[in-house]
C-alpha cells in the first residue's frame, strides 16, 4: 500500500503538540538551535527523552554530534521564537532571543514554560530523519501557559469544563 504523503501530513497534523526549541553549542561554542514539535518523553528510569530532527536540516550534523543538549518547552507567548528557531538560514535566531547558558553549557532560553539539559544517550536511524534520545540531568519550570501546534498554527491550551 501506498500512501500520499499529503495526506500522512494533513493527518499528523491534526494531532497537536507542544512546542520546543532543541538548542546546543557546536565545537566552536557556537549556539545552534531548532524548533522541534516531535518532543517526547520516554523513560522515568533512567529520565530519557527524544527528538527527532530531519537528515536535510542544516543543524542536523551539530545536533547530532553535541554531547548534550537542552530542550526548551515554549510558553503561549513565544510563537515568534518559535518561528525565529524554525527558519531556515537568515539571521542568527540567538541574536534577538535571550538565553542564558544552562548547567552543561547549552542556551536555555529566557521566559520558556521550562527546560531539561540532556547528555546524549542515543542517536537512531529513523527514514528521513535521526531519532535522538537524552538522558536529563538537570530541569526546570514554570507555571506559565504552553504554547500549542495544531493543523499548521499555534494555539493555547484550554482547560476542559
Amino acid at each position: 500500500m501506498t500512501l500520499d504523503a499529503a495526506m500522512f501530513r494533513r493527518v499528523l497534523g491534526g494531532f497537536a503538540s507542544g512546542v520546543t526549541v532543541v538548542t546546543t553549542r557546536t565545537g566552536a561554542d557556537q549556539p545552534v538551535g531548532l524548533t522541534v514539535s516531535s518532543f517526547a518523553s520516554l523513560s522515568l528510569a533512567p529520565p530519557l527523552v527524544s527528538f527527532n530532527v530531519a537528515l536535510s536540516s542544516n543543524r542536523h550534523d551539530p545536533l547530532v554530534a553535541a554531547p548534550a543538549f537542552c530542550v526548551n518547552i515554549l510558553a503561549a507567548d513565544q510563537a515568534e521564537v518559535s518561528n525565529r528557531f524554525a527558519r531556515v538560514g537568515g539571521e542568527d535566531p540567538f541574536a534577538n532571543t535571550p538565553w542564558h547558558a544552562g548547567p552543561e553549557g547549552q542556551p536555555v532560553l529566557e521566559g520558556a514554560l521550562g527546560w531539561l539539559v540532556c547528555r546524549r544517550w542515543a542517536c537512531y536511524a529513523g527514514g528521513d530523519h535521526s531519532i535522538l534520545v537524552g538522558e536529563v540531568v538537570a530541569l526546570d519550570t514554570t507555571e506559565q501557559a504552553p504554547l500549542l501546534y495544531f493543523r499548521g498554527r499555534y494555539g493555547a491550551f484550554v482547560p476542559a469544563s
